[in-house]
C-alpha cells in the first residue's frame, strides 16, 4: 500500500557486506548460483569464495526431495572454484544442493544453496523488491542484485521509480529523462532503473514496475486529468477524496484518487503506462498495480455511490487487453477487492494483510481464502515485521522474522520482504531496521529450503489436510496456542506432509510483534510424534531450515494398529515431516 510516513526518513545502508558469507571461522564463504531461477534444460553455475585452510576438493551433493541424485567433485585451488551442474529437464522442480569442502576425506566445512528449475514464475513466485535508485555505481549494484540472486527471487517491484503517479514516465518513450524526482523528491536516475532491469533479466528474474492504479497529482488537470473522473467524498463533487498527508518538501501534499472505472481515467492511465513500456531502454517487464485499502463511501463526479474495488478486475481486464504479454501483479490491501482480483488476469495475488489480520493463523487464513478464490494461483504475503520499531534504528528481532517466515512458507506462500534491505514498514526505501549477519543467513537458509520442496510446499497437488497429533505433551493441531507446537497438515506429490511450527515459549501470537518481544524458540531435541496412520508407511524423513542446513533426515518408525510413531532429531522454529506410502 501506498503509505507515507512523516518525518525525515533516515535510509541506512544494508549489511551487504556481510551478506551471503559463512559464520565466522567457516571456510566456505559466499555459495552463489549465476541466476535466482532456470529454465528446463539450462546448465547451472556455482561459484564457491573459500578462506584457505588446506581445501583441497568439493564434494557436491544434489537432492531432489528426499532422493540423492548425484555427486560431483570438484577439484580446489585457489580462493574460489566455480563448476556447472546440468539439472533434469523436467520442469517445475527445485533442488538441494550440499557444498562439502574437504582435505581428502575430511570434511572441513559444509553450505548448501538451491536450484530451481522452472519456465514461468507463476508457479513458485518469490517476490522482492528495490526502492532506491540514485546515482549508484556499477559495482552497487552488482552487490545489491548478487544478495537477491542468492535468495532465489524471480520478481522484483521497482517501487516508487516513477516521475508522477499519474505519468509515470519522465520525458518521451523515445528520450525518457536522463534524471527525475520521485514523489518523495529524491533523485532518480534513468541509468539505475536501466541497470536494475538488465541486471534482473541476467538472473532470471521479472521487473515490474509500480504505479497506483488511480492516483494523480493534485495539479494533475494541467496533464489533462480531468475532475469528472475523480473520487469523491460527498454526492456534490465538493470535497475530492485525496490521500494526503505527505511530508513536507515532498513533490506533492497528496494525491487525488481517481475512479478505476471511470473510461476516461482507464484510458488515461493505460495510454502512459503503454508509454512506459515503450520506453527506450527500460524494458520492463510487467505492472505491480497499487491501491491504498478500503476508503469507506465514495461518489463518482456525478453524485452516485460507488465502491472502487468493484471495478479492479475490469482495469485489470483493459490492462491486459492493452499490453496482452505484460503481467499484472495488484495488491489486495487487507484483501479488500480480492474477489475482483483474482478472477483478473494477474500473476498471482498479493495480500498486504493489515489490522483484523495480524495473528499468525491469519497468515494461513489469507492464503487458503486466496486458494479458494483462484485455484491454482499462488499468494504473496506483504506483512512489514516489527513495524512499530521501525521508526528509529535498530535491529529486527530474529524470532519475529523467520516464525513468520516459517508460517507463510508451510502455508505455501511466499512473503516479500528482501530487497538492498528488509522491509519494516509499508514506505519500501525505509531501512532503519536492520538484519544482523546471522539473521541474514538464517533467512537466506529458509529461502534456499522454500526452493528446494517447493513442490511439497506450494506444488499444484497440495493441499491441506486435518492432522491429529499425539506422542509429544506440547504437540497440537493448527491453529497455534501458546506453549504448544502446532501441526499443520497436507498431501503433496503423493505424500503425506506435517509441518511442526514451535509456539511453545511464544509470548505473542501475532506475527507483527510490534514490541520485538517474540523469543528464539527452545530447541526441542527428540520429539516423540504419533500419527493416524492406516495405510501401510515405506519412508519417514524430515528437513528443517534450522538444523542440517535443510538437508533430509530418514527416520526410524514403527507403524502398527493403525498408528505411526517416530521421533523427530530437533525442532526449533519449523521441522517439515514427510511420510511417503
Amino acid at each position: 500500500m501506498l503509505k507515507y510516513v512523516r518525518g525525515t526518513m533516515l535510509l541506512l545502508g544494508w549489511l551487504a557486506a556481510t551478506a551471503g558469507q559463512a559464520a565466522p571461522g567457516g571456510i566456505i564463504g559466499r555459495l552463489d548460483t549465476d541466476k535466482a531461477a532456470y529454465a528446463p534444460g539450462a546448465p547451472v553455475r556455482f561459484t564457491a569464495d573459500l578462506q584457505p585452510a588446506g581445501v583441497t576438493q568439493l564434494v557436491v551433493s544434489y537432492y531432489h526431495l528426499s532422493t540423492l541424485l548425484n555427486q560431483q567433485r570438484v577439484a580446489v585451488g585457489g580462493r574460489s572454484a566455480q563448476w556447472t551442474w546440468q539439472p533434469p529437464k523436467t520442469d517445475y522442480q527445485g533442488y538441494l544442493v550440499k557444498v562439502e569442502a574437504r582435505n581428502g576425506a575430511q570434511v572441513l566445512d559444509q553450505a548448501t544453496t538451491a536450484v530451481d528449475v522452472s519456465s514461468d514464475w507463476r508457479r513458485f513466485p518469490r517476490y522482492g523488491f528495490l526502492s532506491k535508485f540514485g546515482k549508484l555505481s556499477a559495482g552497487r549494484m552488482d552487490s545489491v542484485m548478487q544478495q537477491l540472486t542468492r535468495y532465489h527471487l524471480n520478481g522484483l517491484q521497482f517501487y516508487d521509480w516513477g516521475d508522477k503517479h499519474h505519468q509515470s514516465l519522465a520525458g518521451t518513450p523515445a528520450a525518457p529523462a536522463p534524471e527525475w524526482r520521485d514523489l518523495a523528491n529524491r533523485p532518480t536516475y534513468l541509468a539505475t532503473v536501466q541497470g536494475y532491469i538488465e541486471r534482473a533479466h541476467r538472473a532470471g528474474m521479472k521487473a515490474m514496475f509500480y504505479n497506483l492504479l488511480y492516483g494523480a497529482y493534485p495539479n494533475a488537470a494541467a496533464d489533462g486529468v480531468r475532475p469528472e473522473w475523480g473520487l469523491y467524498k460527498d454526492s456534490l463533487h465538493a470535497k475530492r477524496y485525496a490521500f494526503d498527508g505527505f511530508p513536507k518538501g515532498w513533490e506533492a501534499t497528496g494525491l487525488d484518487m481517481q475512479d478505476p472505472g471511470n473510461a476516461g481515467w482507464q484510458r488515461y492511465l493505460l495510454a502512459e503506462m503503454d508509454k512506459v513500456y515503450a520506453a527506450q531502454g527500460l524494458h520492463f517487464d510487467g505492472w505491480h498495480v497499487d491501491q491504498v485499502g478500503d476508503p469507506g463511501r465514495l461518489y463518482t463526479y456525478a453524485g452516485q455511490h460507488t465502491d472502487p474495488s468493484k471495478a479492479f478486475g475490469a482495469f485489470l481486464v483493459e490492462a491486459k487487453k492493452a499490453q496482452p504479454t505484460r503481467p499484472l501483479v495488484m495488491n489486495a490491501v487487507n484483501q479488500w477487492g480480492q474477489g475482483q482480483i483474482a478472477q483478473a488476469p494477474v500473476e498471482f495475488l498479493y495480500s498486504e494483510l493489515w489490522t483484523g489480520n495480524e495473528q499468525y493463523r491469519s497468515l494461513g487464513q489469507a492464503i487458503q481464502y486466496n486458494d479458494s478464490l483462484a485455484p491454482g494461483k499462488r499468494t504473496v504475503l506483504a506483512a512489514y515485521i516489527n513495524r512499530d520499531k521501525s521508526k528509529q534504528a535498530g535491529l529486527f528481532n530474529p524470532a519475529s522474522v523467520l516464525l513468520a517466515d516459517a508460517v507463510i512458507f508451510a502455508f505455501g506462500g511466499a512473503h516479500i520482504e528482501l530487497g538492498e534491505h528488509m522491509l519494516d514498514t509499508e514506505y519500501f526505501p525505509n531501512s532503519k531496521l536492520q538484519l544482523t549477519p546471522q539473521l541474514q543467513r538464517q533467512v537466506q537458509a529458509y529461502y534456499d529450503f522454500a526452493v528446494a520442496y517447493e513442490t511439497l510446499l506450494r506444488g499444484p497437488s497440495r493441499t491441506f489436510t486435518p492432522v491429529a497429533i499425539g506422542g509429544d505433551a506440547a504437540l497440537a493441531a493448527w491453529p497455534p496456542q501458546f506453549g504448544h507446537v502446532a501441526a499443520v497438515g497436507a498431501r503433496a506429490e503423493g505424500r503425506r506432509v506435517v509441518h511442526l511450527l514451535n509456539f511453545t515459549n511464544a509470548t505473542t501470537l501475532e506475527w507483527r510483534d510490534n514490541q520485538a518481544q517474540q523469543p528464539v524458540p527452545t530447541l526441542r531435541r527428540n520429539v516423540a510424534v504419533q500419527l493416524a496412520a492406516p495405510t501401510k508407511i515405506t519412508k519417514i524423513w524430515a528437513a528443517s531450515p534450522d538444523s542440517g542446513q535443510g538437508v533430509p533426515q530418514s527416520i526410524p518408525f514403527t507403524q502398527q494398529n493403525g498408528q505411526v510413531r517416530f521421533t523427530v532429531p530437533s525442532l526449533q522454529y519449523w521441522t517439515m515431516l514427510v511420510l511417503e506410502s
